[in-house]
């Protein structure tokens, strides 16, 4: 038996293609026939059957078109079959930008299936704003998912070109929603993206009004060029300036001369919905705020309002919505971030490790984020140093005579537990001339501590053992006063915390997770046991709908990967050395390795 694979040899290849060409020229033993438009072509059965399921089918048949070896086609061109005809024989090309579409569809007919696959190739390589409508038509006519896939994959890197195209307009909202929700969507701001769901929204509507009180020339379709002119006087007044003019409209509206708006704008909700609108400047945030598609609809102007709280607070809660989560194309990663002799960041979006180099720490550190900016405190027992993170150095901000157990932020300011004492120290880094203020409390045997709404949760470590518990008090830091919340029955020794867009939640190293509730009172809500072994917690962050559970584990048993409106995934990240807790970050790509 020889060992020669059964490669095609290309010369022998082209000697077969060659001598079919032959009997092209020739006709010579043609034994099957197919007529269109009334004249006849006499084929090769055995050539058509090979190349083609819908010959093969037919000559396998008892058709009375195999009885007689003629077929009589309809809704082929003549000169299209023939061409397909002339390719089989010679191997030859068939394609042109004038005849793809008519090749294609015959092939699909007839089911030549490399033929298809051809004219697939050769369309998605000549997609352009001219033949993105048509093709596009085509492709879904013909039930063509990969030259879907490249329709989507043009409209997604060619979006910055196409959004000025009235093909762009003509979208429909499936296929615009579909677009603008991607994360591999390519814009060189988002501002692009929010401007023009508000063309395509105004598209054939030239009654759409503005407020009488703004520019008149800041229509749909020039609001991007303006706001770019704009843009450097924007300033974080436009919430107060909201409201104080949302409250003067309650009594007399500057939109009663408005006309009858576009029916597309059942849509905008929608659409804004799956931008990312907290990612918008705050020029683009006022320019469409009154525009009058905004103000006559009130669930917009609460979107917009959203969007401009997020830009003033930051990510204060450490979880990104959909709407604040950075598009493939951003200069920023969305990053699980750990401090140590390196700074590691877990990518959420690449799913691996990655560090930034020179940056780690050799003393016992513990991170923090304030609006964006992250601190470390490195602490021993002659005392504590604070550092800014900036420009890919650390920078010292404050220090501390007194050894630091648990480093937070809440409001605007970084809190600092001492370990000995019952001390805690508060200092604002926004404040130039800001000082440290000492604050003492009564509770022993603090855990841990997580801002939550205008108060400091503080879980103090009750019993030992089989016995111990989490003793929660609740410190209203403007008031500062302390009250005890709840007693939970799980030790307080390595727990941590997280969010959602709506809640807080719990988590301690033997996998029970709590939801945080709060109505007239706090309340500590018992959800599941998500695993049944041990894991020294440093840290969970929530990405989307997986969870990350950071931290060290000495062996794993099982877990429940899937908690419903919790998260649809559960996994972790195994520490092996010492390190920091484990915290959310948005860093610049271009600092990792």
């Amino acid at each position: 038996m020889s060992d020669t694979k059964d490669f095609p040899h290309k010369k022998i290849s082209r000697g077969i293609v060659h001598s079919f060409e032959h009997f092209w020229k020739d006709h010579e033993h043609g034994d099957f026939q197919v007529i269109i438009d009334g004249e006849c072509i006499r084929c090769h059965s055995f050539l058509l059957a090979s190349c083609s399921e819908f010959f093969r089918c037919l000559l396998r048949s008892n058709m009375r078109e195999k009885l007689e070896m003629k077929v009589d086609l309809q809704n082929i061109p003549l000169n299209i079959f023939q061409l397909i005809l002339k390719t089989l024989y010679t191997g030859c090309e068939l394609l042109t930008k004038d005849n793809v579409l008519e090749v294609w569809a015959a092939v699909h007919q007839l089911q030549f299936d490399f033929l298809i696959q051809h004219c697939e190739d050769f369309v998605s390589k000549n997609i352009s704003p001219d033949t993105l409508k048509t093709y596009t038509k085509h492709a879904k006519f013909l039930q063509s998912k990969k030259v879907s896939q490249n329709i989507d994959k043009y409209l997604l890197e060619n979006f910055m070109t196409i959004r000025n195209e009235e093909t762009f307009l003509q979208l429909d909202v499936k296929e615009l929603s579909k677009l603008i929700e991607s994360d591999q969507l390519i814009v060189s701001s988002e501002d692009e993206v929010l401007y023009s769901v508000y063309d395509w929204v105004s598209y054939g509507d030239v009654t759409t009004a503005i407020d009488e009180g703004t520019d008149k020339s800041l229509t749909a379709n020039n609001l991007l060029t303006d706001a770019i002119e704009n843009d450097a006087n924007a300033n974080s007044k436009f919430i107060s300036t909201v409201n104080d003019d949302d409250s003067k409209k309650e009594t007399a509206s500057p939109f009663s001369n408005q006309t009858e708006s576009c029916g597309r704008t059942v849509h905008l909700l929608q659409l804004l919905k799956a931008t990312r609108y907290c990612l918008i400047s705050e020029g683009c945030l006022k320019n469409l705020f009154w525009n009058a598609l905004t103000q006559s609809n009130t669930e917009v102007k609460t979107i917009l309002y959203e969007a401009s709280m997020f830009k003033v607070l930051g990510n204060m809660n450490r979880f990104w919505p959909t709407a604040a989560i950075h598009r493939d194309c951003s200069t920023l990663e969305h990053v699980g971030i750990v401090g140590g002799f390196t700074l590691e960041a877990f990518s959420f979006k690449r799913n691996k490790w990655l560090y930034v180099p020179d940056c780690g720490f050799s003393a016992n550190v513990k991170l923090t984020t304030l609006k964006d900016h992250l601190y470390a405190c490195c602490s021993d027992r002659d005392g504590a140093e604070v550092f800014h993170f900036l420009n890919n150095e650390w920078d010292i901000v404050t220090f501390s005579n007194t050894e630091v157990h648990l480093f937070l932020t809440h409001d605007t300011c970084l809190y600092m537990f001492s370990s000995g004492k019952k001390t805690v120290e508060i200092f604002q880094p926004q404040d130039p001339g800001g000082t440290t203020q000492q604050v003492h409390h009564s509770v022993p045997n603090v855990k841990y501590a997580m801002s939550f709404n205008n108060s400091i949760l503080v879980f103090e470590a009750v019993g030992k053992g089989d016995t111990s518990k989490a003793r929660v008090h609740c410190w209203h830091v403007d008031k500062n006063c302390w009250k005890r919340l709840a007693e939970l029955d799980f030790s307080a020794e390595h727990m941590t915390s997280f969010c959602d867009e709506q809640d807080s939640y719990i988590l301690n190293t033997s996998g029970h997770l709590y939801r945080i509730e709060h109505s007239e009172t706090i309340q500590f809500t018992f959800i599941k046991k998500i695993w049944d072994f041990q894991v020294e917690l440093k840290g969970a962050v929530l990405f989307k709908t997986s969870l990350y559970v950071c931290g060290t584990c000495p062996g794993r048993g099982t877990y429940i990967p899937e908690v419903e409106s919790i998260y649809s995934s559960l996994k972790f990240l195994d520490l092996i050395a010492p390190k920091s807790n484990f915290i959310p970050f948005l860093i610049p790509k271009t600092i990792l390795k």
